[in-house]
């Protein structure tokens, strides 16, 4: 089980991302299994292009496929969205609001079909819809009523038993 996150390994296990809360910044690592060594090799904004108010980001996420990089930015109370290249880097492709506030936590279901987003000042939840060929994510309209919520999991109640 996965918790919440300020770094990620890509599925590869060659690449680590790691989410600088407070300068809104995303680095690439390269690592190194047998030394056990990081070496950074790119940093991004976690925020849109030409966005320069006060944030401070939360959680780090990488797509099953290893194709997007979900970054959570609390006060711009957005998820950027980022494609990974054949080498690894980040491209900003997108954000979407979180249809709350204070984006805390997120992740996917076990199907990878949906997103679910712990608003942590809103007292919510909020699902999107995955788009799995561009990593867009779609407000379903579904919002779950949690209070101060700050960490999503799924549990495969079928595998306990």
């Amino acid at each position: 089980t996965r918790r919440s996150s300020d770094l990620h390994f890509h599925p590869n296990g060659r690449w680590l991302y790691s989410l600088q809360e407070e300068g809104s910044t995303i680095v690439l690592f390269d690592y190194d299994a047998a030394s056990g060594r990081l070496s950074a090799r790119q940093t991004i904004s976690s925020l849109p292009p030409g966005f320069a108010g006060s944030n401070f980001c939360s959680e780090i996420l990488v797509s099953a496929d290893g194709r997007f990089v979900y970054a959570g930015n609390r006060l711009h109370d957005s998820v950027g969205i980022f494609a990974v290249g054949t080498d690894g880097t980040l491209k900003f492709v997108g954000e979407e609001w979180t249809h709350g506030n204070y984006p805390r936590s997120f992740a996917f279901d076990p199907t990878g079909a949906f997103f679910y987003c712990c608003n942590q000042r809103g007292d919510n939840l909020a699902v999107f819809r995955v788009d799995r060929d561009t990593g867009g994510l779609t407000f379903t309209g579904h919002y779950v009523p949690v209070g101060n919520p700050s960490s999503v999991i799924f549990l495969d109640t079928q595998a306990a038993k």
